[in-house]
């Protein structure tokens, strides 16, 4: 398909091709399902535009989407669902999840637990696309029982391919030639790059290491042209922060690494965990200025603090770091920056829900911030990260019908989003739990 005439003034119809190919079958947007219209009859609502919960609220759902919310009396449905002391909430977003490293039967096995515990959407942030399309296909035609999944595809410098996770991910070609790990370097047809992650599928796309401030301009002024999101891990080594909100990256991932945009610079990636958390603070002007920019850009933070706090990345170094982004993370939460919320870390051994609940809790435990504002990050914001809140995030009419339902007032207490009652995707409920 592609040859020595493939360029920018001659690409149109071929990108317009490989998109309609490519993505079609990864739309946010939710397939037309075979099931009767539901009315949820006098739930207590949280919406997720952040307001206070509505008692006696009527939610009708018709062809999969939400046909109207109201207090008032509202037309029979086929299935009646009696909310009284339940609260009603979209559906949770996982906005940072890889979903590679498993056979076909443990990972279905999980996207079903996954869904069952009140996960509706994922964001795939690096895998390899052709299991993870194959996965997103399956779960928009109802093969298997899966949250929706969305994904990107990863763009990282040349030091980045020796990455044995990355090697793992690109089998059958040379490191940095797969379409959804593609190398850049200075003399990468960025054309075609962009173009073939959207052929491959990929909503987006993820700057990961190696890059710097020229080649992230580079690359969002390609992604801009050609209709691609870009998202970014939070300093790309040596692109700082400020290079990629200015280069157009709409999300940046991982709070702990806002600290490189004051941190020394190094090209060394490897150690992008480890920034100068005591001689950059949170409250100090350089972060000041880095989170008024996110905000004036419309750029979401996706903090994953869990897995720096709790999980598999906290290190020696957790006694300055994880204090350090609970502090920025509240930061951006007070100035106006979206917040995204995503693990990192899709399930773990032991816990039969989703990790995105201990994240949640630990946004309130850790970062304090409120429940009502983690609910947001999980849910509209998260799916305005991801360029779908046109479609999802928030229960009103005409949105995708995927809905949580839960047994106790989650804006009082965020583990109430453990206490799971129903979930409903696209219109259908597809689990019912007893009271606990």
């Amino acid at each position: 398909m592609f040859d020595s005439t493939f360029r920018a003034g001659a690409t149109a119809a071929v990108i317009a091709t490989l998109w309609a190919l490519g993505v079609a079958f990864v739309s946010a947007q939710a397939p037309t399902p075979t099931v009767p219209s539901l009315l949820i009859r006098n739930v207590t609502l949280v919406d997720g535009n952040g307001g206070t919960p509505r008692s006696g609220v009527n939610v009708l759902l018709r062809e999969g989407l939400v046909a109207s919310v109201t207090s008032a009396a509202t037309e029979e449905a086929a299935l009646t669902l009696d909310g009284r002391g339940l609260f009603l909430l979209p559906g949770l977003t996982d906005a940072h999840v890889h979903l590679s490293g498993m056979s076909w039967t443990e990972r279905t096995a999980q996207l079903k637990r996954v869904l069952q515990g009140g996960v509706t959407m994922v964001y795939d942030v690096a895998s390899d696309l052709r299991n993870t399309s194959d996965l997103a296909r399956a779960a928009l035609v109802g093969e298997i029982e899966s949250p929706t999944i969305l994904y990107a595809a990863l763009f990282a410098g040349p030091a980045f391919f020796t990455d044995p996770r990355v090697v793992a991910t690109s089998r059958g070609y040379r490191p940095g030639d797969a379409p959804w790990n593609r190398e850049i370097a200075p003399g990468t047809d960025l054309v075609r790059a962009v173009a073939e992650a959207r052929g491959a599928g990929a909503t987006s796309i993820k700057l990961y290491a190696a890059l710097d401030a020229a080649t992230v301009r580079r690359i969002g002024e390609e992604a801009t042209r050609q209709d691609v999101r870009l998202i970014a891990h939070s300093t790309v080594f040596p692109a700082r922060p400020s290079d990629l909100v200015a280069a157009g990256v709409k999300y940046l991932a991982h709070a702990a690494y806002l600290a490189w945009e004051g941190s020394p610079p190094t090209p060394d990636f490897p150690r992008r965990a480890r920034g100068d958390f005591a001689g950059v603070p949170a409250d100090g002007p350089v972060m000041t200025r880095l989170l008024q920019s996110m905000k004036d850009n419309d750029v979401a933070l996706n903090p994953t603090l869990w897995i720096f706090a709790e999980g598999p990345g906290k290190d020696d170094l957790a006694s300055l770091r994880t204090p350090w982004m609970f502090a920025v993370t509240k930061r951006a939460q007070e100035m106006g920056v979206t917040l995204a919320a995503g693990v990192d870390s899709l399930t773990a051994p032991g816990d039969p829900l989703p990790m995105i609940h201990k994240e949640l809790e630990v946004m309130v435990a850790g970062a304090g911030l409120t429940p009502l504002q983690v609910i947001t990050a999980a849910t509209r914001g998260a799916a305005h990260a991801l360029g779908v809140d046109d479609q999802r995030g928030t229960v009103a009419p005409g949105k995708v019908a995927d809905l949580l339902l839960v047994g106790a007032d989650p804006t009082v207490n965020i583990r109430a989003t453990r206490l799971i009652r129903h979930v409903i995707k696209a219109g259908r409920i597809v689990h019912s739990a007893a009271p606990r």
